[in-house]
């Protein structure tokens, strides 16, 4: 989205990736299949990442990664960075964006938080981080992100870890192409939850709450899970409350797209982390807050006054017209590539 609304500013702008994911997410160019190690693939990611710091005035790589980072492919990991070495050594302008396990140090979150996806019986990668990925990420932070010209964070937690990030929101959805049907009205209100990782989102948790509230409420509640990113948002639209995530202290990709369609989202949003927020958008922040420890009666809260629900609603369209329309994201970042 950050891509196309920089072609109607008149850029040039070209989204690469590695390899295409289940999801279905759309790309210009998919240079190879996961996993794929043949000479074909090899050469064709290789020759991109080659040539890329030669081709584009600027590069702006996600997730900790470059694109000769083959997270996949870990024995070729000698070459990951070179292309972003290369374009400084060009003197083109380089950009990453971090969104949360690329420089998330485990340890160190478990803790500072009382909530956090990084813990013993949390999330099933963390003795890995803990013994080897969060020396791959202080790596990261030491050696490789200072040479990016700024560095852009999703979610403020990340801010802890690499003080010189700044808070941008997500500019994952065209909004112009989004229309806000609100909640649906339904006599029983219809709850959805989409965990693209449930360890991160804390879907346990809130699988454990919708239990205990069924007891006491009448609603529906749908898990989405195994769908492509087009088949979800159609399920969305019969949604009248999104729960987002409950562990990682911030809402996701996920929250915007529902607030685009104008239904209230609840999530778990970390005090600490605020500070690293323009403090407007946290006064416009129209989230349902949840506590992780208080989830039966956060949501019962609003079970019993879902009728409320369409005003919340209205308010999240309202908020994403301001906060995460990609042209105005799109506006911003073109004057720090021109800088």
């Amino acid at each position: 989205m950050l891509s196309r609304a920089e072609r109607r500013l008149g850029l040039e702008s070209d989204l690469v990736v590695n390899y295409q994911t289940w999801l279905g997410y759309p790309a210009d160019r998919v240079l190879s299949e996961y996993g794929a190690g043949t000479f074909k693939h090899l050469a064709a990611r290789a020759s991109f990442g080659a040539l890329a710091p030669w081709r584009y005035d600027v590069l702006h790589f996600y997730f900790g990664r470059s694109s000769l980072c083959w997270d996949d492919l870990p024995k070729y990991k000698a070459l990951a960075f070179l292309d972003l070495k290369m374009a400084k050594r060009l003197g083109k302008r380089v950009f990453m964006t971090l969104q949360g396990c690329d420089v998330r140090l485990a340890g160190e979150s478990h803790v500072r938080n009382e909530f956090t996806p990084c813990g013993p019986g949390l999330c099933g990668a963390y003795d890995t981080c803990v013994a080897s990925l969060d020396d791959q990420r202080r790596a990261l932070i030491a050696d490789v992100l200072p040479l990016c010209d700024r560095v852009f964070a999703l979610n403020p937690e990340l801010i802890h870890f690499v003080p010189d990030a700044e808070f941008v929101p997500y500019a994952n959805v065209d909004i112009h192409e989004v229309a806000p049907v609100g909640p649906t009205g339904h006599d029983r209100p219809l709850i959805v939850h989409a965990p693209s990782s449930g360890d991160i989102k804390g879907t346990p948790r809130i699988l454990a709450a919708m239990d205990e509230l069924k007891k006491q409420y009448e609603f529906d509640f749908v898990l989405v899970e195994n769908k492509t990113h087009a088949e979800a948002m159609e399920l969305y639209k019969q949604a009248d409350m999104a729960i987002d995530q409950v562990l990682s202290g911030w809402y996701g990709g996920f929250a915007v797209e529902m607030m685009a369609m104008g239904k209230p989202v609840a999530c778990y949003i970390r005090d600490e982390d605020c500070s690293f927020v323009p403090e407007e958008l946290m006064q416009d922040l129209p989230i349902l807050k949840l506590n992780p420890n208080s989830l039966v009666k956060d949501l019962g809260d609003w079970l019993v006054r879902w009728q409320e629900l369409a005003a919340r609603g209205a308010a999240s369209r309202a908020f994403v017209e301001k906060w995460h329309d990609p042209d105005v994201i799109a506006e911003k970042m073109a004057k720090y590539y021109a800088a």
